[in-house]
């Protein structure tokens, strides 16, 4: 609202307010409200007095016409102004999503461009190799670059994935939900891009649950579940289900190995408990795990 709208309000408040005030003198009644005022107190005018105050009448109606007649200009006025107000907020929507558009594409190349510069270190790295192990003048197969973008693409596409194991087969068509769940009893929403189980199922259907392969939106996500899996063993419905993070077969060996010497090392001492943490195996006194 500007100021001459402004202006007209308070223009139209004044004659009301002057003209109720001269009513009441003349009506000898200037301590009371219009609403007030009764027959009795009109039959008490004399004629003068009636033309006069019908006069006025008659004057502060047209100025509260023509004040009515403004107000409703004012608020055409501003129901125009809110439209075009509406208008530019939806122009702003617009932008704001193409800017998420344009923010989603800038992720997707950033994303790209960390492949490829992968890529690059791993065929950097594998040249390296080559020229200090092979004469100067042989050449890179085919198969071998091959090999090594085959390689690059896989461990990256391997980060991002989680096996899930002792999840009872049950109605596989809502697999998806199930690990979802045993998810949020960690604490953890992650978007699940694909969820699928590894192996052939038993015949006989006695043999234990497959492992569950599931693909995950980030590599940050997996490494947050797998932080947090070890509270599984503390929720009885879920306390058999064991999540690790998707290995390659050489880190699968390393992993039993390491499992393996685990084991021989706590028959050897029994009051320490071992634990494999970063790829190394540790182990604290029991009294203090218990504590």
């Amino acid at each position: 609202m500007d100021e001459s709208e402004l202006f007209e309000i308070d223009r139209g408040y004044n004659e009301a307010l002057a003209w109720s005030k001269d009513a009441l003198r003349q009506l000898q009644k200037p301590y009371l409200k219009l609403e007030n005022v009764n027959m009795t107190d009109v039959n008490k005018l004399n004629k003068p007095q009636l033309a006069n105050l019908l006069c006025r009448s008659l004057h502060y109606m047209g100025e509260l016409m023509d004040y009515v007649k403004s107000s409703r200009n004012v608020s055409i006025a501003t129901q125009h102004r809110l439209i075009e107000s509406q208008k530019q907020v939806i122009s702003v929507q617009a932008e704001l999503s193409d800017c998420k558009t344009e923010l989603l594409d800038t992720l997707k190349d950033t994303v790209k461009s960390s492949v490829v510069d992968s890529v690059k270190a791993e065929f950097k790295t594998y040249s390296s190799i080559v020229e200090n192990s092979q004469p100067r003048e042989q050449v890179i197969s085919s198969e071998t670059l091959e090999s090594v973008v085959k390689h690059v693409v896989e461990e990256e596409d391997r980060s991002r994935n989680v096996v899930m194991f002792g999840l009872i087969e049950e109605n596989e068509s809502e697999l998806v939900e199930a690990v979802s769940e045993v998810f949020q009893n960690i604490g953890q929403k992650p978007k699940i891009v694909e969820a699928c189980r590894i192996g052939s199922k038993s015949k006989s259907g006695a043999a234990a649950a497959r492992p569950v392969k599931v693909k995950l939106s980030s590599s940050i996500t997996v490494d947050q579940i797998v932080a947090n899996a070890k509270n599984l063993r503390k929720i009885e419905k879920f306390k058999t289900v064991f999540v690790c993070p998707d290995r390659s077969p050489e880190q699968r060996q390393i992993q039993r190995d390491l499992v393996k010497e685990m084991k021989e090392r706590a028959t050897k001492d029994t009051n320490k408990t071992f634990f494999i943490k970063a790829g190394q195996i540790h182990c604290r006194d029991k009294t203090v795990a218990e504590g």
